[in-house]
């Protein structure tokens, strides 16, 4: 875990956590960035890969540029003052996954990715504000952090700009950021990052953000998918002498209720929110892995022996895993915003499955006598959600 030197981590959740920044220093010592400046570039080139480059032409003059890119782009750059933005990679490679399990004081559903950003000196994206938290974990080189909590409102931006880059922004406080150092910022708090050097490269581990527009559509979404609303609307006591063309405000409220008391159903708002904080989004679905076919499967009993003689399993970073407990005590599993059957495996396997992205054989053996467990294994490597540690 990080480690919060000044504060604990109590302290951090309730007086920090969304609500202001907070500098951490040292949170990850003899922090060592597990990918160069080449291989970030490298992951670049590739089309299926969401990278982007920004370049500082003048002060308000920024230049985005989307991937793939090529060499030539690479040999057409300045010498100071861009940035290379890479998307996703805890998905590409499993060091940096790693680094997630350093936050695991927070649900692993809120995360939304790693992204890596390398700069030469001057490099920047610009001062801004986002919707959702983040820590910005400096990994190499030096990087100078403006942070501010005026003006974060959506008219105040430059316009004729690609990026949303804000007009106003009155400097509140200023950080150098050595490696292993963090910055947290909750949302919609304005930061202007500049590097010093030209080895800077920076972690954002962001977690996502929910505007009430999309819960309210999901969860509309999953009513109707599992056919969970099929009460009727009765109206309310008829008056006499009523005006025939007027909704009046009772017929409203008697809609309310009927709605509330479905948001009053604990349990299917548990099931629903849990299958929407497991979804993919777009550009993560795109990147699951293919089931295998029939003919790379083999018995149930070749692959609990196999078991028996790997190092483990290990999740697909690209997949979300979550649990939840109802009224009842039950656990129930949830995959890529499913329901997952749980072939009757213990409950405390399925909090053991969500809650780590590594399976080392040890922590799986008191439980592979289960039938349940071994199909619910099976299940999953099938569909490639789960893998053999190499």
């Amino acid at each position: 875990m990080i480690q919060f030197q000044e504060i604990d981590l109590p302290t951090f959740l309730s007086d920090y956590w969304q609500q202001k920044p907070l500098l951490i220093r040292n949170a990850l010592p003899d922090f060592t960035a597990p990918i160069s400046p080449e291989e970030l570039a490298g992951l670049s080139l590739e089309e299926e890969i969401e990278s982007r480059m920004v370049i500082q032409h003048a002060e308000e003059d920024y230049e985005l540029k989307r991937g793939p890119f090529s060499e030539e782009d690479y040999a057409s750059l300045p010498e100071q003052n861009w940035t290379l933005l890479v998307q996703g990679c805890d998905r590409l490679l499993p060091e940096v996954a790693d680094i997630l399990n350093d936050f695991d004081f927070l649900p692993r559903w809120r995360i939304d990715d790693i992204m890596i950003s390398y700069a030469v000196s001057g490099g920047n994206v610009g001062p801004h504000f986002d919707h959702y938290d983040v820590f910005l974990l400096q990994a190499s080189g030096q990087r100078r952090w403006y942070i501010t909590s005026q003006d974060c409102h959506e008219d105040n931006y430059i316009q004729g700009v690609d990026l949303r880059l804000m007009q106003t922004f009155k400097v509140e406080e200023e950080f150098v950021l050595n490696p292993g150092d963090i910055l947290y910022l909750p949302p919609k708090v304005g930061h202007h990052g500049v590097a010093l050097d030209d080895q800077c490269m920076t972690f954002s581990i962001g977690y996502r953000s929910y505007r009430g527009q999309e819960l309210w559509d999901s969860l509309g979404d999953h009513l109707s998918e599992m056919s969970l609303f099929k009460e009727l609307y009765y109206d309310p006591k008829m008056p006499t002498g009523l005006n025939p063309g007027e909704v009046t405000k009772e017929a409203a409220l008697q809609a309310k209720k009927l709605l509330l008391e479905k948001l009053e159903d604990e349990n299917l708002l548990q099931n629903w929110f849990a299958r929407f904080a497991t979804q993919l989004d777009q550009s993560a679905a795109q990147q699951l892995p293919e089931p295998l076919s029939e003919e790379e499967i083999p018995d149930l009993q070749d692959f609990i022996d196999a078991l028996y003689q790997e190092h483990g399993l290990i999740k697909d970073p690209v997949c979300r895993f979550a649990y939840t407990e109802a009224d009842d005590q039950t656990t129930q599993l949830y995959i890529n915003g499913s329901h997952w059957n749980k072939f009757g495996a213990p409950d405390a396997f399925i909090q053991l499955l969500a809650n780590h992205n590594f399976l080392p054989r040890e922590a799986l053996e008191p439980y592979l006598n289960n039938q349940g467990v071994q199909e619910l294994l099976f299940d999953l490597w099938k569909t490639q959600y789960l893998l053999f540690i190499e």
